[in-house]
């Protein structure tokens, strides 16, 4: 009898252990099952590399199964974000498509949903996907199913020549993300095993692009500050609905300011109500703190979108071509923005600038977007890059090799055969005789000043106190012979006239010619190199580069502006040697006639 009961005991454990094995094995969840793979992709805009650009892959599976299935589990309902999205009817509609509980959607419907969440309302998304609220992908916070893909070689987070990134990515649906745009470039369904993939951006039927003229392949232009700049943005048919209105999004860099579109445009701010810096600072108190932080906070948003510009496309069964014009602006502010001071909740308003020429390699580009409402799908699309470079200048009389100031130059350039000055409204004005011209009419170029062209501040050039043999006095002084141009476009056409001359030195009456470039290569080994006017002279003079305070070898170097008196000088023989021949002799002769007389 009792083994008849140790049996049935250990037959029911063993009948229980598997029942329960069985059920467990039912709920395991989407992101348990995920593999991971070291997946590859190209992208390309028409056939041609993306290179330097930023991607992320962000794994949306379990946001896909549930969508898909209509079931939801309390996790995801009871989230603020969920509730909140919920209309009167408490339904959650998306693209016209209603999302909830027992609602199922085919494949293509379930990826529109998530497209759409992902361009309108990141945050639900995320919950509906069961992972952090994440809100700015490529840097302070970049969302737990969110993977950097970095070169091929791991050297940097962008593509290489041949428009080549890689991660190790999760399996199931991905979206790869442009790191610049924080948009949806494509979504694929990664599988165990996949290795690499090609993204055509052109392909997909929408295009960004410059309207005339075609940098330099993998090239940014190179433009003037306040230059005029002229995009095309092509909209395949295909994406396009001939019975519904069709919406697109521009997100431009901060520093591209869009002026006019050619389709009516609405402008709304991508800011968000208050900004956490990611960094933690004392309370703010003095003004020259307040001023300091912004300056910092500025630095960081130089990378973001803060305007988003709606485009409505009425019902057609064409292509559509949009002409954009924008430029790039020396400083953008946003005003009465509040920061969070660190972890804090205590708040603090402030105007922050932000400012293009807060570093010479910075490169600046704009977005678009589009959810078609004939294909049900999300695309975006990036302009190509656009920069601006500068030159710097050392006065120097280059007889004696020596720093000189008090020199003042006014800035040309030569377009067409025309001559061209910057004035002092801050504008190009033509020219007949540069020689007869009121300087006063002109902006005035100074030793000791940095100048940045489309803004009418002038700063003086910042003193090194970090340079081991700081002394303020005589740098300030030093300082006073350089002269820093910011803003200007790449080309060999620009010039300096000089309208004032120091003590002791005659005008230079002839134009200095001079160019700017800025050029971007790749090492072997994949890192970015940058080559501009700022940090390579043509024209140097080692013997005073080491006086310069912010020199730098490849980083921050000076052109010789030569200040010398040029006088013309004139060969003489009866001068240069017989007057000083006969001068000799005649002192023989009369030295020889006192000795006579002495003997």
């Amino acid at each position: 009898m009792y083994k008849k009961v140790t049996f049935l005991v250990t037959l029911i454990g063993v009948l229980g252990l598997f029942l329960f094995t069985f059920s467990e094995g039912q709920v395991v969840s989407a992101s348990e099952k995920t593999s991971t793979t070291n997946l590859s992709i190209k992208v390309t805009a028409s056939g041609e590399p993306i290179q330097n650009g930023t991607f992320a892959a962000g794994n949306y599976q379990t946001a896909y199964e549930h969508i898909k299935s209509g079931t939801f589990p309390n996790s995801v309902t009871n989230t603020p974000d969920w509730r909140g999205a919920q209309n009167t009817e408490h339904m959650i509609v998306v693209a016209g498509l209603t999302v909830g509980e027992n609602n199922k959607h085919s494949d293509s419907e379930a990826k529109t949903i998530i497209s759409t969440l992902f361009s309108t309302n990141f945050k639900l998304l995320q919950s509906i996907n069961e992972t952090n609220n994440g809100t700015d992908i490529m840097s302070f916070n970049p969302p737990s199913n969110f993977v950097r893909m970095r070169t091929p070689s791991g050297s940097n987070e962008t593509t290489d020549a041949k428009g080549r990134t890689v991660a190790k990515v999760s399996t199931g649906l991905t979206a790869i993300v442009d790191g610049s745009s924080q948009g949806i470039v494509k979504l694929i369904t990664v599988t165990p095993g996949m290795k690499e993939i090609t993204i055509d951006t052109d392909s997909l039927g929408l295009s960004l692009s410059f309207s005339s003229g075609n940098s330099k392949k993998n090239q940014p232009r190179t433009v003037e500050l306040n230059q005029e700049i002229h995009y095309k943005l092509k909209v395949n048919k295909k994406m396009l609905s001939p019975t519904a209105l069709t919406k697109i999004i521009l997100r431009p860099d901060a520093n591209i300011v869009i002026d006019e579109t050619s389709v009516p445009n609405t402008v709304s701010s991508l800011i968000p109500p208050i900004i956490n810096p990611g960094v933690t600072f004392d309370p703010l108190s003095s003004p020259d703190q307040l001023s300091k932080v912004a300056e910092t906070i500025g630095a960081t948003l130089i990378s973001w979108q803060i305007n988003m510009y709606e485009l409505v496309i009425p019902p057609t069964d064409s292509d559509v071509s949009i002409d954009i014009k924008a430029h790039l602006s020396p400083v953008v502010y946003l005003n009465d923005i509040s920061i969070q001071q660190g972890t804090s909740i205590t708040t603090t308003k402030m105007t922050i600038p932000i400012e293009a020429f807060s570093s010479p390699d910075n490169n600046f580009g704009m977005t678009a977007n589009v959810i078609s409402p004939a294909t049900a799908t999300q695309i975006t699309t990036s302009s190509p890059k656009i920069n601006t470079t500068g030159i710097n200048f050392v006065q120097v009389d280059t007889n004696k090799n020596k720093l000189v100031r008090d020199s003042v130059y006014v800035l040309g350039k030569e377009v067409a055969g025309k001559k061209y000055l910057y004035d002092n409204q801050g504008k190009w004005s033509e020219v007949q005789s540069i020689s007869t011209i009121d300087p006063a009419g002109y902006t005035l170029l100074r030793g000791g000043n940095q100048y940045v062209f489309g803004d009418n501040n002038v700063s003086p050039i910042e003193l090194n106190s970090t340079r081991f043999n700081y002394n303020y006095e005589r740098d300030t002084k030093i300082n006073e012979s350089l002269i820093k141009l910011f803003g200007l476009g790449k080309g060999k056409d620009y010039f300096l006239y000089q309208v004032a001359s120091p003590a002791n030195y005659s005008m230079n009456k002839m134009p200095i010619g001079f160019s700017v470039f800025s050029d971007i290569s790749t090492s072997p080994n994949g890192s970015q190199l940058i080559k501009t006017s700022m940090k390579m002279a043509a024209n140097q003079s080692f013997k005073l580069n080491g006086l310069i305070p912010d020199y730098g070898a490849g980083t921050n170097e000076y052109n010789v502006l030569s200040v010398t008196p040029q006088k013309e000088i004139h060969f003489s023989a009866v001068k240069s040697i017989i007057f000083p021949l006969l001068v000799l002799v005649l002192g023989i002769v009369i030295l020889g006639v006192i000795l006579v007389r002495v003997v």
